[in-house]
């Protein structure tokens, strides 16, 4: 019986999932186009999958829906008792630095450029953004 649960974020942008798992300082194993990696699970379990996230003896893994979106996958319970490191509080952290990314990336891509970045007493990131227009 598998023990791979699918947690409930779902991410469209491969590039800012990759910088939020940098800033993660996480070690990640990056399938090339077409290919797939391996994610570690309970007693030898496993699946194939566009990322991996070393755990120790578990992975996360990141997968590629039919429609395009990300989503990650992981033996929880394995990652939790090996590393310390619960579903939400992942989930939590990395969708932060998804969004973070994912925000700053369509303000470069629309002209825009980040001036100031403030990180709030709540936890939460304001950021700044400014456009030049020539006239």
């Amino acid at each position: 019986m598998s023990h791979f649960t699918k947690c409930a974020l779902k991410m469209t942008n491969l590039a800012a999932i990759k910088k939020a798992l940098e800033d993660m300082k996480l070690n990640v194993k990056h399938a090339e186009q077409g290919q797939s990696v391996t994610v570690r699970g309970y007693r030898g379990d496993s699946l194939q999958a566009a990322m991996s996230i070393d755990m120790g003896r578990y992975d996360i893994g990141v997968i590629e829906n039919q429609d395009g979106t990300y989503e990650i996958t992981a033996d929880w319970w394995g990652v939790e008792t090996t590393k310390g490191v619960s579903e939400e509080e992942f989930r939590n952290e990395l969708a932060q630095k998804y969004q973070y990314h994912n925000v700053k990336q369509a303000c470069e891509e629309k002209g825009y450029s980040v001036e100031e970045e403030v990180n709030e007493e709540d936890g939460s990131i304001r950021l700044v953004v400014r456009k030049w227009v020539s006239e």
